[in-house]
């Protein structure tokens, strides 16, 4: 089963875009490996050149990088804060895609990677400036953004005590996606370790 990575872009506990991950990983669970990546784990000040060489800065980033260099998909989750992807997120892949330009033995792990994008809003607009952004950044990151991506609109009025519950439509959107995420994700190959890259 092909492994992904799964990101939340935002940090508060309740978050409707985290919640919207654990849904689709219910969906996941028997097609794939799945890495959540808490975003409270992930460690990494404010990106800054000036860092770069801070041990305890290269500890996490060492940490952090093989989790996305060997996963076959990676999967996003993320509000629109005014338009744009939150500061976590993009200070999350600023560091995570620099690592290449600091050491020879690791590449650019976004490279031909499949990813989805989602977003789940309190509004009306499903995330579409988010979703468009994020498109954007990993684009050119050079990572393979399958079609389809997953917006849900009005999350609060989805929610129940039992979780999301989507309509038919809704539905189909959300495995029509995760489905054009696997079939690429099934014909990745992986990274591997530092110095194993197949060029």
């Amino acid at each position: 089963m092909p492994p992904l990575l799964l990101i939340s872009g935002s940090q508060r506990a309740e978050s409707w875009n985290a919640r919207l991950l654990d849904h689709l990983t219910f969906s996941l669970q028997w097609q794939c490996e799945v890495d959540l990546l808490e975003p409270k784990s992930i460690g990494l000040p404010l990106f800054d050149q000036d860092l770069e060489t801070d041990a305890a800065v290269r500890k996490a980033l060492d940490g952090l990088y093989p989790r996305f260099a060997n996963c076959s998909g990676i999967l996003v989750a993320c509000p629109e804060y005014n338009g744009q992807a939150t500061p976590l997120l993009k200070n999350t892949i600023d560091w995570v895609s620099r690592l290449a330009h600091l050491d020879t033995r690791f590449d650019n792990p976004f490279h031909n990677k499949p990813m989805l994008l989602c977003s789940a809003s309190t509004g009306w607009s499903s995330g579409a400036l988010v979703i468009q952004n994020l498109r954007s950044l990993f684009g050119y990151l050079g990572a393979l953004v399958v079609g389809p991506s997953i917006g849900i609109a009005r999350a609060a009025d989805r929610w129940t005590p039992d979780g999301f519950e989507f309509d038919d439509s809704t539905e189909l959107q959300i495995e029509a996606a995760l489905s054009a995420l696997l079939q690429a994700a099934s014909h990745y190959q992986p990274m591997g370790e530092p110095g194993s890259q197949q060029v």
